[in-house]
């Protein structure tokens, strides 16, 4: 049975594939109506052979209006998916199974970027076209006797797409529907990554595995513990981030709950400065000064927005010497550094600096 409605799984069918994509906004919604059912695929080129083509084949032509294929293959072997709705790729002509004259309604058409004069095809360009063909044709379950060039359909004269040889692409594609998937490479492991860019001084890990973390019975992030340092990872996250022990950050930040208090995970690595140590987390920056309170302080919001256009602690400020403060009274907040403080109102921002904190 022929597959019925849009193609609308187009981008992620082709990820799937391990193809790269690009989606043009509001493809989902583009086309000249809906599909009637979709039987096969037709190859074109887009006769340019340039970086721009796609939006030719997206706007159309003055003598025809876009958008004119679903998809567009670039020369670097990426899909552009143009429109989920139905394309004027097909024109008059014939194919065993589908309507005469009228395959619009029934075939996705690929425009690849090539000037059709002899410009080479580059071989990740059909490599893209043969893998993201097999993958379409798996998903709607159709074999490669529905994949047709447009000069083997057209009744019309088309030439498209020049200097491909149908018979061996056709066959191409069958062995790729046919070949079983290899298995999906595991993502890497973060937390391990992170400990190999900080074996200069993190020492030996001393978890076994990694430590889940859940909240509502979800997973939020992972955790391991190593002779100097401890390596959290928030689910979702591109990169897993090092605590280091050394300096008091550690101990400042679990004083203040770890990931679960108000700075929740790191989100830069931490940084050895002139007086202390500081690192950027969720909620906020953590300061540890040399020498001073062991819980170091947090500045955030608008006070460390201000705080760090001013140099942070290498600037006049100083280090802070506490956290924010509400101010008795009023709905002001303000914030003590060693050389003045900063006063947040609904106004804006007052620094006032030489001033004993």
């Amino acid at each position: 049975m022929a597959w019925t409605g849009d193609p609308t799984w187009l981008a992620d069918v082709l990820r799937a594939e391990g193809l790269k994509v690009i989606e043009e906004p509001g493809w989902k919604q583009r086309g000249h109506g809906d599909f009637l059912d979709i039987r096969g695929i037709i190859w074109h080129h887009t006769a340019g052979g340039g970086s721009g083509d796609w939006r030719i084949v997206r706007d159309g032509r003055p003598d025809l209006p876009g958008p004119l294929a679903q998809l567009v293959l670039e020369r670097d072997g990426t899909y552009r998916v143009i429109a989920a709705g139905v394309c004027w790729h097909a024109g008059r002509g014939s194919w065993a199974g589908w309507p005469t004259n009228n395959a619009n309604y029934h075939t996705i058409g690929i425009e690849a970027v090539n000037d059709g004069r002899g410009q080479p095809w580059p071989a990740v360009q059909l490599d893209a076209y043969r893998r993201g063909t097999a993958a379409i044709a798996r998903k709607v379950r159709f074999g490669a006797n529905m994949v047709a060039g447009h000069k083997e359909y057209s009744s019309e004269g088309k030439i498209d797409p020049f200097g491909i040889n149908m018979v061996a692409a056709r066959a191409d594609v069958a062995r790729l529907i046919t070949a079983p998937k290899p298995a999906p490479t595991p993502p890497p492991n973060l937390i391990n990554l992170a400990a190999e860019a900080s074996k200069a001084w993190i020492g030996k890990r001393l978890t076994l595995g990694e430590n889940k973390l859940f909240a509502d019975g979800k997973l939020i992030g992972a955790w391991a513990e190593f002779a100097n340092g401890h390596i959290y990872w928030r689910n979702g996250a591109k990169r897993a981030l090092a605590v280091p022990h050394d300096g008091g950050l550690f101990d400042a930040w679990a004083a203040r709950g770890w990931e679960r208090g108000e700075l929740g995970f790191p989100f830069y690595p931490a940084a050895v400065v002139d007086g202390g140590r500081v690192q950027y987390f969720e909620g906020g920056t953590l300061l540890v000064q040399a020498g001073g309170d062991p819980k170091g302080h947090v500045v955030h919001g608008r006070i460390g927005e201000h705080y760090a256009a001013m140099k942070s602690e290498q600037g006049p400020l100083g280090w802070p010497l506490s956290d924010e403060e509400k101010v008795p009274g009023t709905d002001n907040i303000t914030q003590r550094f060693e050389h003045g403080r900063l006063t947040w109102s609904p106004s804006g921002i007052v620094v006032q600096l030489g001033e004993s904190a």
